[in-house]
């Protein structure tokens, strides 16, 4: 064997791995050293400052268990942050605590009563215990320092309670000013699309920094939907959009195209740098000076001032208002409810979603042509979302509109000729009546001289034979009791 082949002459070279466990042994984690994806800003967190050092490794361990089971980075920043509040309780009133076995039931007990008379948000104080009750469990489990104690817990009931706030959403008198193009036309172009679309969809301002350039998705009937990655959640999502907001959607990716001839990746990117979104902080500064531009006040005429979520807020509210389940504003505003979560799922599952399968089997246009629908399809969410947003705003005698309800309609008493008009095999009884009405209206208005009207009714009435025809087709091969 050759001198290079011996081997004892190979040598480890350090990999990717060694580099990565250098990462976690540091102090200073970096998102993108890690692999993790994080949101702009909040991409680094320090682990300097957290002791003893026993309690830094366990806070270590902890964090990297969380990142590796999916869980977000800001998650750990949030933590690490709750982790020095409990080591500075230990550093100044619990110095002679050295070791991990110390840390029973009693300094925990101090360690709450510590907490509730600091001057903290009720939240802060909250994610303080929650927290440090994670890690406490975590650490039973996977015993990354054995010596803690059995009685180290921090029981649920001594974790504040979740309290249920009222939505925080805008009167219609201030919506009234907000909405109105006049004063959108007072921001720039950018700052314009991105309000209407947080005010017509109800996105988080973060996830609709973070849109890629081309985030619009047609659903099966050639609706526009928005498709994006909600960060909050972790998963991916499509809402459909109203005209307004597909339109201002449209007009803002003209607007980089224009602006930045050599490309963006992004539908709102930064001002200055096109490789980069635009920076939240920024965004909220011009918002706030918008609304002093155009007086922003309430009923009174005091003045009021608007944060970018509560446009989010608003709209929920008023999905609420109009009559909209609230599974369904749920999944509009990708609300995510640990107590709902099965129940939601079920529910949606096997009851709305199979009714509403069968409406999409069966419904028509004004041509009489089927409506074809894909569950499997990337927009099969949002087209049952949009179905019941048309539901609850625009039921008709006849049938159901196809648009959005904050879309308005170009066509108010002309639905038979409308391209937005769909309906289904239980509304044959109305559309046979409504053909024998418009044949007598049609042969009045000839009668009359009325040719302009005689021909709009025998439209109507051509429409009619042709959704007549097409849906008792499909109820001859509809199965008994669907």
């Amino acid at each position: 064997m050759s001198a290079a082949g011996n081997p004892s002459d190979l040598r480890l070279v350090p990999g990717q791995a060694d580099a990565l466990e250098r990462v976690y042994r540091s102090d200073t984690w970096r998102a993108a050293d890690l692999g993790v994806s994080a949101a702009r800003g909040r991409a680094m967190v320090s682990f300097a400052g957290l002791g003893p050092p026993w309690l830094k490794d366990v806070a270590k361990a902890w964090a990297r268990q969380r990142l590796n089971l999916g869980h977000a980075f800001n998650t750990v920043r949030a933590a690490v942050l709750a982790f020095k509040r409990s080591s500075a309780y230990l550093a100044s009133y619990e110095p002679s605590l050295s070791g991990p076995g110390q840390l029973g039931r009693a300094t925990l007990e101090r360690y709450l009563a510590w907490t509730a008379r600091e001057p903290l948000s009720q939240g802060t104080k909250a994610l303080s215990k929650v927290f440090l009750r994670a890690l406490l469990e975590e650490n039973r489990r996977y015993g990354w320092a054995p010596g803690v104690p059995a009685d180290a817990v921090i029981y649920h009931d001594e974790v504040s309670s979740r309290r249920t706030h009222l939505p925080r959403f805008l009167p219609e008198e201030v919506m009234a000013q907000i909405e109105p193009d006049p004063n959108l036309a007072r921001l720039r172009p950018d700052y314009r699309h991105l309000v209407v679309l947080l005010a017509g969809t109800g996105l988080r301002s973060g996830d609709a920094l973070a849109l890629p350039l081309g985030p619009v998705v047609a659903d099966s009937s050639g609706w526009p939907c928005l498709r994006f990655h909600a960060h909050k959640v972790r998963s991916e999502h499509v809402v459909p959009l109203s005209e307004k907001a597909a339109r201002a959607v449209a007009d803002q990716q003209r607007l980089v195209e224009e602006t930045w001839p050599l490309g963006s990746p992004w539908l709102f990117p930064s001002p200055f740098r096109p490789e980069v979104p635009m920076a939240y902080g920024t965004f909220l500064k011009v918002f706030a000076t918008w609304q002093e531009l155009i007086g922003l006040h309430d009923k009174d005429g005091q003045p009021v001032h608007a944060s970018p979520h509560q446009l989010r807020h608003s709209l929920g509210t008023r999905l609420l208002n109009a009559g909209l389940p609230q599974p369904v504003v749920q999944e509009i505003l990708c609300h995510e409810s640990p107590l709902m979560t099965n129940v939601y799922a079920r529910f949606l599952g096997s009851t709305l979603r199979e009714q509403l399968q069968r409406y999409w089997a069966t419904r028509v246009d004004i041509e009489g042509r089927l409506l074809g629908f894909d569950p499997g399809s990337p927009t099969a969410g949002a087209e049952w979302l949009k179905h019941n947003l048309s539901r609850a705003a625009d039921t008709l005698p006849n049938g159901y509109c196809g648009r959005p309800p904050q879309q308005d309609c170009p066509h108010p008493s002309a639905c038979l000729t409308c391209p937005d008009f769909q309906t289904t095999v239980q509304f044959l009884p109305v559309h046979r009546r409504q053909a024998e009405e418009t044949a007598k209206l049609a042969e009045a208005a000839e009668s009359a001289g009325h040719e302009r009207l005689a021909d709009n009714h025998r439209r109507a009435l051509a429409n009619l034979e042709k959704i007549i025809s097409a849906l008792e087709a499909t109820e001859r091969d509809e199965p008994p009791g669907a």
